[in-house]
């Protein structure tokens, strides 16, 4: 199992955002919205998580700028990705690619 050290509003924002994720390994279809929603943090507080987690290599973000009819200036519409050790938070993920699990600590 894979230690996951990160700060309390990471572990709060990696842990609603690895809940969403219910397709297959890699896939997402969630986003602020959906982690605002999960958290009940300001959009202020978790835009300042989302940026020390792409710093870590824990998440990526696709602002979908070749989609038609997106508008990537949008926050809301930009997709989370859940990237490196972060994909062994989402326990089906790890069953079914034999990723290695991980939990978060903070510290």
């Amino acid at each position: 199992m894979k230690t996951i050290k990160v700060t309390e509003l990471e572990k709060q924002v990696l842990q609603a955002l690895a809940n969403e994720m219910d397709a297959e390994c890699g896939f997402s279809s969630a986003g602020l919205p959906e982690v605002l929603q999960a958290t009940g943090l300001s959009a202020k507080v978790v835009r300042g998580v989302q940026s020390s987690l792409i710093k870590k290599g824990l998440l990526s973000v696709d602002d979908r700028r070749n989609e038609w009819g997106i508008n990537y200036r949008d926050p809301n519409m930009h997709i989370w990705y859940l990237e490196g050790d972060a994909q062994g938070l989402v326990e089906h993920w790890c069953e079914e690619e034999g990723l290695e699990r991980a939990i978060l600590e903070v510290g």
